[in-house]
């Protein structure tokens, strides 16, 4: 099926999603997934959840609720105890039949991330309106790595976490199912994400996820026409 939708290419293919994290405009090496819920900030009101996409009604896991071993003299310990991050299985199309391999990261294709590092220098839109611009300038920049994970992450310490452990700047929910269909089927890829929130929040009132999705989506399609552009040449 693939082979006979292909015959008159070749072609590129995208996908797009605008529901994201910011840790910035990113393009990035490589990709890996690890870990559908919400992860968030203390009694705040969850991201996107004035508009439907979250929802507080089923319930939350408390982490101190399971905390023992408590004293005045004694760290705090935790009945929770570890999560060990897995690699994802993968049946490469040119591999050994019903014979797995295991991908952690996922490498982006080496020329399209080259051409990737033309756009660095592109003007991005900052404002939604005369009155809301974000804080700081827009600017497309690549990173070394990113990861996906089928949480919403808003939580600054998971943040840190994931950065100094992984080295993992940018965290969406999609792009890692893009990078291993891609692995699985040998075809290059790269991930252009447009992010419109810091995860744990730049701001101490709230996620500027719904103030700002709009304005990732537009810097996205932006940035996405100029690398077809560069890519077309």
């Amino acid at each position: 099926m693939i082979a006979k939708a292909n015959r008159y290419g070749p072609y590129l293919g995208l996908e797009g999603d605008f529901g994201l994290e910011r840790l910035p405009k990113r393009s990035h090496t490589s990709h890996d997934r690890t870990g559908h819920g919400v992860w968030a900030r203390p009694e705040d009101e969850l991201p996107l959840e004035s508009n439907g996409d979250y929802t507080r009604e089923i319930g939350y896991l408390k982490f101190a609720n399971y905390t023992a071993n408590i004293s005045d003299d004694s760290s705090h310990d935790n009945l929770l105890n570890n999560i060990w991050y897995q690699p994802e299985e993968v049946f490469p199309i040119n591999g050994t039949p019903e014979q797995r391999e295991h991908a952690f990261w996922v490498s982006v294709d080496p020329l399209y991330f080259e051409i990737s590092k033309k756009l660095e220098g592109l003007v991005l839109e900052g404002c939604i309106n005369s009155t809301t611009c974000l804080s700081t300038t827009p600017k497309v920049t690549i990173v070394q790595r990113g990861t996906s994970a089928i949480i919403y992450i808003d939580n600054a310490a998971y943040r840190s976490f994931i950065y100094y452990k992984f080295n993992v700047s940018p965290v969406d929910i999609e792009s890692a199912s893009v990078a291993l269909i891609c692995l699985q089927q040998r075809k290059s890829f790269i991930i252009i994400r447009a992010f419109s929130d810091l995860v744990g929040g730049g701001s101490a009132d709230s996620n500027e996820a719904d103030t700002f999705t709009s304005l990732a989506a537009n810097n996205s399609v932006l940035v996405l026409l100029e690398f077809i552009k560069h890519l077309s040449n």
